[in-house]
């Protein structure tokens, strides 16, 4: 019989260097509670219409309880302040709306340019394409599609 011989002696292996690993660098986010925006369509039904109103952001919320959220779980929140004639500073207070960010078409205005120009252009071409889907969607809706029983419309 032979002897066993003995096990090779451990030594620590060194691993191939890795760079240390970074966190991505998050962008700061220009759209934090208080940032101006500007309101370009109102899509509320009645009076009075805040288009080309100003507003600030106030950040994401709950839309069933109100509190707030992350950015991208909830729902953006704006308040706009009541635009028109200066009020006496005896009579009342600025009064301020808030509106959920679906009521209303909006955008971020850091430089608090308002509606411009090119805003104007964008929703008009924008007010075109939707008369044409909702169109084209109610024309589809009228011609039934072949073997389809008339029921189906």
């Amino acid at each position: 019989m032979q002897p066993i011989p003995p096990p090779p002696t451990r030594t620590v292996a060194k691993r191939p260097s890795r760079p240390p690993r970074r966190r991505p660098l998050r962008i700061p986010d220009d759209l934090g509670p208080g940032a101006p925006c500007v309101i370009l369509i109102d899509c509320r039904e009645g009076e009075p219409d805040r288009t080309g109103a100003a507003a600030s952001f106030e950040g994401y919320f709950d839309f069933e309880t109100g509190d707030p959220r992350r950015q991208g779980h909830g729902i953006p929140r704006l308040r706009i302040v009541r635009s028109g004639p200066p009020v006496p500073a005896a009579s009342e207070p600025l009064s301020t709306e808030r509106v959920w960010g679906f009521e209303v078409w909006w955008r971020p205005d850091p430089k608090r340019a308002g509606l411009t120009d090119a805003d104007r252009q964008d929703l008009e071409t924008s007010k075109r394409l939707l008369r044409g889907l909702v169109r084209d969607a109610s024309r589809r809706a009228l011609v039934a599609p072949k073997g389809a029983s008339p029921t189906l419309r």
